[in-house]
C-alpha cells in the first residue's frame, strides 16, 4: 500500500514541476512514510496556484503615454521641425526621454533633438582685443579692435564683450559691428555702457548668439568729455544659445520674503523651464528715483549663491546724463530648471524693492522628423522611466538642416492615454472585440486544465485509500 501511495505522490510531484512558471517546486524527496500528507498538500497547492498567479513586476518602464498634442505639419516640406512648449516640459521627464512622435497607425516616428546650444569649449575662454584704429567724428567715436588668437588659425568664438571703463560718471548707448576680415562690417547688437563712478556700472555687452568675428567695431556717441575704451576682451560662454529661435519669454508668479536686510524673491517655475534670463520689473518702495542693490541667484532654498551670473552683480535703476537706466535683467551662464529658484537681494539699510512682475527668458528644444505621408501625427509624452530613443535620422542632421525643414506647430494638449500597438499586443489588452488569445496561450490553458483534472483524481484516489486504512 505504501508503495502505491509513494508512486502516486511521485506522479503528483512530477505534475507540480511541470506547472507554469511561478508554480512552487515542492521537490521529489517525500518518503513513503509521509507520502499521504505531502501528496494532499501538493495537490491542493497546485489547484490554488492555478487560481492565483504571482503578480507581474511593474517596476519597468511605463508602456502608456498620458498626454498628447496634435502636430500640424507645414505643407510641401519633407522634413518638419517643431518647438516644444511649457506643457511638455512640465509633464515630460526632465531629459525628455519619454517624448515621442507617432503617426496615424500609432507607430513611433524617428526624430532628432536640437537645443540650439553651442558645444562647450572650456569654461569662459577669453580672447584679448587689440585696438587697431580709432576715429573721432563729430557725432561718434569709432573704436576698431582685433581678436588676439591664442593659437594660429584658431576658430574664434565669443558671446560677450567686457570693457575697462573710465572712472568718470557717464552713460553711453553704443552699437557694435563685426567683421571677419576687418574690411566688410555688419551690425551685431546695441547696448549701454555706464558708470556712476561710485560702484554702479555696466561694462558688458552680450551678443544674442555666439559669433566668430575676428574684428569688432564699437561706435560711441561723441560728447564734451573725453572718452576712451581700454582692456577690451571677448569671452566664449560654453552653453550659449545660437539665435533667438530657441528662446521664449513669459511672466511667472513669485513671492517675496524679506528679513534682516535681505529679500528672497522666490519664483514658481512649475513647468521646469530652462531659465537663463530673469527680468525684475522693480522700483524703490520709498519713492526714490533709483536704487543699486547687490544680488545672487539661488537654484533652491538653502544652497547659497550657486549660479554663475553673466551680467554685473547689481540691480541698477539710475538717472544718468538726463536718461533713466533700467538695468534689472539677470543673465545666467547656465540655465536652471528648478521649480523654486530665487533671487536673493541685499537691501542694506533700505526698504525692500517693490517688484511689480518678473519675466523670464527660457530655452526650448526643437524636434525634427520626416513627413512620410503617414499622418496625422501626434506628439506624446508623460510616460515614466523611458529611455531617450536613438534614431538613424541623427546621422543625416547636417543635410536635413541645409534643406530647411518646414515649421510644424503643436495643437492643444489632450489627456487621453496612448498605448503603442506593440505594447497592446504584448499585454493582451482588451480592445472591445473579445479576448486576444494566440496559439501558445490556448495550449497553455489546455495544459493547466489537464493538471487540475489529474490533481483532483489523485485527491479522490488518495482519500479512498486513507478511508480503507
Amino acid at each position: 500500500m505504501k508503495k502505491g501511495l509513494a508512486a502516486a505522490s511521485a506522479m503528483l510531484v512530477l505534475l507540480a514541476t511541470l506547472a507554469l512558471p511561478g508554480t512552487p517546486d515542492f521537490g521529489g524527496t517525500a518518503s513513503a512514510a509521509n507520502a499521504d500528507t505531502s501528496s494532499v498538500k501538493a495537490a491542493t497547492a497546485i489547484a490554488s496556484t492555478m487560481q492565483a498567479r504571482p503578480a507581474e513586476n511593474n517596476a519597468e518602464a511605463s508602456d502608456s503615454w498620458a498626454f498628447a498634442k496634435e502636430i500640424q505639419v507645414a505643407q510641401g516640406a519633407q522634413y518638419q521641425a517643431l518647438f516644444l512648449d511649457p506643457d511638455i516640459y512640465g509633464r515630460a521627464e526632465e531629459n525628455l526621454g519619454d517624448v515621442r512622435i507617432v503617426n496615424a497607425s500609432g507607430q513611433f516616428m524617428p526624430y532628432y533633438t536640437d537645443s540650439g546650444e553651442e558645444g562647450e569649449r572650456g569654461l569662459d575662454r577669453e580672447y584679448p582685443l587689440e585696438l587697431i584704429d580709432r576715429a573721432d567724428g563729430k557725432k561718434e567715436i569709432r573704436f576698431d579692435f582685433r581678436v588676439v588668437q591664442a593659437a594660429e588659425n584658431e576658430d574664434v568664438r565669443g558671446s560677450r564683450l567686457t570693457f575697462s571703463l573710465p572712472q568718470a560718471s557717464f552713460l553711453k548707448k553704443v552699437s557694435l559691428d563685426g567683421s571677419y576680415d576687418g574690411q566688410r562690417w555688419e551690425a551685431v547688437t546695441t547696448g549701454e555702457l555706464y558708470s556712476t563712478g561710485e560702484g554702479a556700472f555696466r561694462n558688458v555687452i552680450e551678443l544674442n548668439e555666439p559669433a566668430k568675428y575676428g574684428y569688432y567695431r564699437v561706435k560711441v556717441p561723441n560728447g564734451p568729455e573725453p572718452f576712451d575704451l581700454e582692456g577690451m576682451a571677448l569671452i566664449d560662454v560654453g552653453t550659449a544659445v545660437s539665435g533667438e529661435d530657441f528662446r521664449r519669454t513669459k511672466e511667472i508668479p513669485f513671492n517675496v520674503e524679506s528679513s534682516s536686510g535681505m529679500s528672497e524673491v522666490v519664483m514658481y517655475n512649475a513647468d521646469k523651464l530652462r531659465i537663463d534670463r530673469i527680468k525684475l520689473n522693480a522700483a524703490a518702495s520709498d519713492g526714490s528715483s533709483g536704487f543699486s542693490r547687490a544680488f545672487y541667484v539661488n537654484r533652491e532654498k538653502g544652497t547659497g549663491a550657486n549660479t554663475r551670473i553673466l551680467s554685473p552683480g547689481r540691480l541698477n535703476r539710475l538717472e544718468l546724463a538726463g536718461s533713466t537706466v533700467d538695468d534689472t535683467e539677470i543673465r545666467l551662464a547656465d540655465p536652471i530648471r528648478n521649480e523654486k529658484p530665487m533671487v536673493v537681494i541685499n537691501n542694506g539699510e533700505n526698504p525692500p524693492l517693490d517688484i511689480a512682475s518678473i519675466e523670464i527668458g527660457y530655452r526650448v528644444d526643437r524636434l525634427v522628423f520626416e513627413d512620410t505621408g503617414t499622418g496625422p501625427y501626434r506628439l506624446v509624452y508623460g510616460a515614466e522611466r523611458q529611455e531617450t530613443p536613438q534614431y538613424d535620422i541623427s546621422a543625416f542632421r547636417t543635410q536635413i538642416e541645409q534643406s530647411g525643414p518646414g515649421e510644424a506647430t503643436l495643437g492643444k494638449e489632450n489627456a487621453s492615454q496612448f498605448v503603442p500597438p506593440a505594447a497592446e499586443e504584448a499585454s493582451g489588452a482588451y480592445d472591445g472585440e473579445g479576448p486576444q488569445i494566440g496559439a501558445s496561450a490556448s495550449l497553455q490553458i489546455t495544459f493547466n486544465l489537464i493538471l487540475v483534472a489529474v490533481a483532483l483524481v489523485l485527491i479522490v484516489f488518495l482519500g479512498r485509500k486513507l478511508k480503507k486504512k
